[in-house]
């Protein structure tokens, strides 16, 4: 007898710890990551067929943050573009990682923003992330459309400085890191703000690239370019170490569009 009672209470406990963890999954039985954290909540948006039909590798879904209390009417917006590989994986693991993760930390509360992170499976096209872009602002009226910004690591700091290159009025400021700069264009972007960041030990054509983009700007006249050089770092801990930097979101946050 107490035999059978042990394996009932083994069959009711194993068929509980299922269910709970059946509940904590998705399609595919992809675990879901928690929809709210500190202030922010992360909703995945769906870009309609009739905007996301012309995609060029970018893909219909993204994640969007937005504070759940804000005393502000207006928020900035930050779009956050991933590195190579970063389209593999399912939108419902990318949650809070990126540039979100570094908002909720306990000494930056004073910086409140929308943040987008979309998904590519190549490397970005700026016309797609256009046509993206201008449908989260027209669902979204609390984004205040004069302090856009755009940041990304490797292929998305590619990703960043093409998309300002090719549509230099888009943005209040730019942070591409660990990329090779296109100078065909430059001339575009001598009024816009940006802070561009390497490791001093990455690939010769970015160490030599990123200073060579930072001297091209300010012999046009652009008094509104910086750069950070990591010594020490190469492609890899270089990304850690733009995470890391002192001051960036005072700095960014500071630009808006007249």
């Amino acid at each position: 007898m107490k035999l059978f009672t042990i394996s009932i209470l083994t069959a009711v406990t194993a068929f509980t710890l299922t269910t709970a963890a059946q509940k904590g999954k998705g399609k595919g039985g992809l675990r879901k990551q928690s929809g709210t954290q500190g202030n922010y909540r992360v909703t995945v948006v769906e870009i309609p067929e009739n905007v996301n039909s012309g995609f060029v590798r970018l893909k219909p879904k993204v994640l969007l943050y937005r504070p759940i209390e804000t005393s502000k009417k207006k928020l900035p917006l930050i779009v956050t573009l991933h590195g190579s590989g970063g389209g593999r994986r399912d939108i419902e693991q990318k949650k809070w990682q990126g540039a979100i993760n570094q908002l909720l930390k306990t000494e930056n509360p004073e910086f409140e923003a929308v943040v987008v992170e979309p998904q590519s499976d190549g490397e970005w096209d700026p016309q797609s992330l256009q046509r993206m872009l201008d449908h989260i602002l027209s669902e979204n009226p609390v984004i205040d459309t004069s302090r856009l910004y755009c940041m990304g690591y490797s292929m998305g700091g590619k990703g960043t400085w093409e998309w300002a290159m090719n549509y230099p009025d888009r943005f209040a400021a730019i942070i591409p890191k660990g990329f090779i700069p296109d100078l065909s264009k430059i001339n575009n972007m001598v009024d816009l703000p940006i802070w561009a960041m390497v490791g001093d030990k990455d690939s010769k054509p970015r160490v030599e690239g990123i200073p060579a983009m930072e001297k091209a700007l300010k012999e046009l006249g652009s008094n509104k370019v910086k750069i950070s050089v990591f010594e020490g770092a190469n492609h890899a801990t270089a990304a850690g170490r733009s995470r890391e930097e002192a001051g960036v979101w005072e700095w960014l946050f500071s630009w808006a569009k007249e």
